[in-house]
């Protein structure tokens, strides 16, 4: 399964190409879209679309996950943020590839533990699980993309598929789910 992962974003919109190996996850590219030197949103879309539909060529990805919309008190920034991810979204669905969306609170809790961790935990974290030496360069932008894309591999089995709960999982899987005695026998 190969997953890209995405930080959207109106100045910078950060992302992780990241593949599910037996031995772990392994990222394949990752790297910031920059707008800043952009000053209308149509541009800023055109490049986001474009760069975005070059990963989805490149690379044979499964799902995009995208880090849903944190809506803050700034109605502004909403909607440019929104736009940002309606930007991958469409690239992502114009080639039929399936999009995920988790909270920023979900992914800061699969990656570090804790829902409410800091941008640098996030950042920490992703480089231990990922193996990145400590000479390589990531910007937070890249860290959190990566971050996605590692909160989707922890939300689905290694087909790709997606469970919303544990119930669901077992619901889903009773014939993959093997019964053990208390002697560790099968039965």
């Amino acid at each position: 399964m190969i997953v890209l992962g995405i930080d959207p974003g109106s100045r910078k919109t950060g992302y992780a190409v990241i593949e599910t190996r037996r031995s772990g996850e392994e990222i394949l590219a990752y790297g910031t879209v920059k707008l800043t030197d952009l000053s209308n949103i149509p541009d800023k879309l055109v490049r986001i679309f474009g760069r975005i539909g070059a990963l989805l060529d490149e690379f044979r990805i499964s799902t995009v996950a995208v880090e849903a919309g944190y809506y803050g008190k700034n109605a502004q920034s909403a909607y440019k943020l929104g736009y940002a991810r309606s930007a991958v979204v469409l690239a992502a669905a114009l080639k039929q590839i399936e999009v995920v969306e988790y909270s920023p609170r979900k992914v800061k809790q699969a990656v570090t533990g804790n829902g409410n961790a800091s941008k640098s935990q996030v950042k920490y974290m992703v480089r231990n699980l990922l193996h990145l030496d400590g000479e390589v360069p990531i910007s937070e932008d890249e860290a959190d993309a990566c971050a996605i894309a590692i909160c989707h591999v922890q939300n689905s089995d290694r087909s790709g598929r997606t469970y919303r709960s544990w119930k669901e999982f077992v619901d889903k899987n009773k014939r993959r789910i093997v019964r053990r005695s208390a002697g560790g026998r099968v039965r």
